[in-house]
């Protein structure tokens, strides 16, 4: 029960001199923090700036090279139309090559097998009997179009080259296929260029991360792998990287389009850095020197402020101690108020005590007690006065009207008289004005009700000591029963959201894992969320008793079942438990995200089939699912395991399941089997 105990707070104050110095602050700091939000901002503008340059500077090399690649492709047709080439004159077609090329790249001609036929590196005659690169002859023949391949050792050479090769078509057959092959050299012109800063540093890499190429120093380290950073961010996103040189930078990545190739220009953080740390500086000093002064000033025009304050100060404590005090004028105006006022304030004071001690006595005299269930106690003669309401509460008769304090626990239930008790002897020993009790009591008729006691209690003038307590006595039993049914309601939400804030903490961890860029964390983050929720809605629909299986797995592939895609869902009649629904939609919704990238449902004709059978073992269900994906890419078993896999593995430990994962040519095949404590519908 809140208590008043007559103890008199003391408001924490400060010296004049500290409100003049304090007033002097809030004058200079916001001009500070002025000062200091526009070097701030020039600095970010400058940034901002830098960050600009370095997007301009990745795409304008990212259309040299694209232009360079082009030039080099525009050779390869030129030659491919050669007359000598149609009537297979194979010295003729060498020769033209030669001279064409001049020396500065060299021509590989091979035929849809792999036998070379024309090698200008070497002379005529001596061309390796094979392709020195068959990756990029299988990819011609598969695309039957033109590549660009990765960097490798040429057979010939016994140097590090790339090369540009396009198919000689005949009808809709690869004859052959012509290419020129190049060193890094060729690009280093375009990396390496006069218009690029020196602070600027720029690289090329291949689809495998190997540099190809890179400006100034860089180009010693051609053949070298790219730092993974640079390949993992979005394409004209500025992010901070370590570069090649070991040294932290502000970057931005680019890739050729259908080369596979990204390029990476960078600009080094420390100037940046530096920019600020200099405003910083400049900001601290002229900080440093305006507080100086301020706190100077405040010292010296403080004195003339808080010599009358600090004598009025010492009047009022005399007047307080009710002693006579002299204080004489000074020349500040608003301490000569003071003291004008403390002096009348002395006539007044002895004219005002009788009468405040009169009105006291009066607002004791006028309490009165509560509408309902009123009680009134007298200390001196241990008797206790009940209205007609307050035994109509306690369940007792009119005989009842007067009882000892004793008495008066009498109806208090068994449980709580002895606090009760204690605490109404505390109330009238000590210096308690108000009070409030709950607590429970036991009526004749043995029902137990709530009740809340509230009441005054009047005490001496002279002594302090209580003399009455006058009171009301209210039933809240409905009260206490709406809120215990209340806090049932309260602990079931709050454990039902405690499980779905540990599943969405884990699904963040977890795709902050495998997605660190903010955009791939957001969309990959948002579609299990989604699933999540397509879960929650499915068991709230079903008053979170369960949802059947087909309804489950109709759920999680509702994006793809919208599309119209090619997806047969067909099974037994089971109905899943609300915990294991919501995992087992987190573990389809990760295959189905899984056959979007990279199985049937990332190809218009892919085919999708999920179907599962249902046995009665014993008192539960056995659902045998099985996942089967046809007319899709051919996949492979994954090099990593990322968050699908790690997810699917850590679900069916929570299920007790068994899952089987079939990376087979002809399509992607997972198999579960769990239990279920439900048994098969009818």
């Amino acid at each position: 029960m809140p208590k008043s105990e007559g103890v008199e707070s003391k408001r924490t104050a400060w010296p004049a001199a500290a409100h003049l110095l304090l007033f002097a602050l809030i004058i200079a700091v916001p001009l500070l923090l002025l000062v200091g939000v526009l070097l701030y901002r020039a600095s970010v503008l400058e940034h901002q700036q830098i960050e600009q340059r370095i997007v301009q500077e990745t795409g304008e090399l990212v259309g040299n090279v694209e232009r360079e690649l082009d030039r080099h492709l525009a050779i390869l047709k030129a030659l491919a139309s050669s007359s000598a080439l149609a009537a297979e004159d194979w010295p003729a077609f060498y020769a033209q090559a030669r001279s064409s090329l001049q020396g500065k790249l060299y021509l590989v001609l091979t035929d849809s097998s792999g036998r070379q036929i024309v090698n200008t590196y070497v002379p005529y005659g001596e061309a390796p009997s094979r392709s020195g690169d068959p990756e990029i002859l299988r990819a011609v023949l598969r695309s039957k179009g033109p590549i660009v391949s990765d960097l490798f050792v040429s057979q010939v050479a016994k140097v590090p080259v790339y090369s540009v090769s396009m198919p000689i078509l005949h009808g809709d057959d690869v004859r052959y296929v012509i290419g020129l092959g190049l060193r890094p050299d060729t690009l280093q012109e375009l990396v390496g260029s006069p218009n690029l800063q020196a602070q600027f540093g720029a690289t090329v890499w291949d689809s495998k991360g190997t540099i190809v190429a890179g400006s100034r120093e860089r180009r010693t380290r051609v053949g070298q792998p790219v730092p993974i950073e640079f390949r993992e961010h979005a394409d004209h996103a500025v992010f901070e990287a370590i570069d090649l040189d070991g040294n932290l930078a502000l970057a931005a990545t680019a890739h050729l389009s259908g080369a596979g190739w990204g390029i990476a220009v960078t600009f080094p953080a420390t100037v940046v850095e530096q920019q600020i740390r200099n405003s910083l500086w400049l900001w601290g000093g002229t900080a440093a020197s305006v507080g100086m002064l301020v706190v100077v000033l405040a010292l010296l025009f403080g004195r003339q402020i808080t010599r009358p304050l600090a004598a009025a100060t010492a009047a009022a404590q005399a007047l307080g101690r009710g002693e006579p005090f002299d204080i004489e004028d000074s020349h500040l105006s608003e301490a000569n108020a003071v003291i004008a006022a403390l002096r009348q304030a002395r006539r007044d004071l002895d004219a005002s005590t009788s009468a405040l001690r009169e009105s006291e006595e009066q607002l004791r005299a006028a309490a009165e007690a509560a509408q309902f269930g009123a009680h009134q106690y007298d200390v001196a003669s241990d008797r206790s006065h009940r209205s007609a309401q307050f035994r109509e509460i306690i369940g007792v008769g009119e005989s009842s009207e007067m009882a000892t304090f004793e008495a008066g626990l009498g109806f208090v239930h068994p449980d709580d008289r002895a606090r009760i008790r204690q605490r109404k002897q505390e109330i009238l020993a000590k210096a308690v004005g108000r009070y409030e009790l709950e607590y429970r009591i036991r009526r004749p008729d043995g029902q137990v009700r709530w009740v809340m006691d509230r009441g005054q209690v009047m005490r001496d003038p002279a002594s302090g000591k209580a003399n009455k307590v006058v009171g009301v006595l209210l039933d809240i039993s409905e009260l206490k029963a709406a809120e215990q049914r209340q806090q049932l309601l309260f602990d079931e939400l709050n454990h039902r959201v405690k499980n779905t804030l540990s599943i969405v903490q884990s699904l963040a961890q977890q795709t902050l894992r495998t997605r660190p860029d903010p955009k791939e964390f957001a969309g990959a983050f948002e579609a299990r969320l989604q699933s999540l929720a397509r879960a929650h809605d499915l068991l709230t629909r079903e008053s979170w008793g369960g949802a059947s299986l087909a309804e489950i797995v109709s759920a999680a592939l509702a994006p793809f079942l919208d599309e119209g895609r090619d997806i047969r869902i067909g099974g037994g009649d089971v109905t899943i438990p609300a915990a294991t629904t919501i995992t087992l939609s987190l573990m389809l919704h990760e295959l189905a995200t899984n056959a979007a990238k990279y199985g049937a449902l990332s190809v218009p004709a892919g085919r999708l089939s999920i179907s599962w059978t249902v046995e009665p073992v014993h008192k539960v269900a056995a659902v045998d699912l099985l996942w089967q994906e046809e007319d899709g890419p051919m996949v492979s078993p994954p090099k990593r395991k990322g968050f699908g896999s790690r997810l699917l593995a850590a679900s069916s430990v929570q299920l007790d399941a068994r899952f089987e994962l079939d990376y087979a040519p002809s399509g992607f095949r997972c198999r579960l089997r769990f239990t279920v404590t439900s048994p098969p519908a009818s």
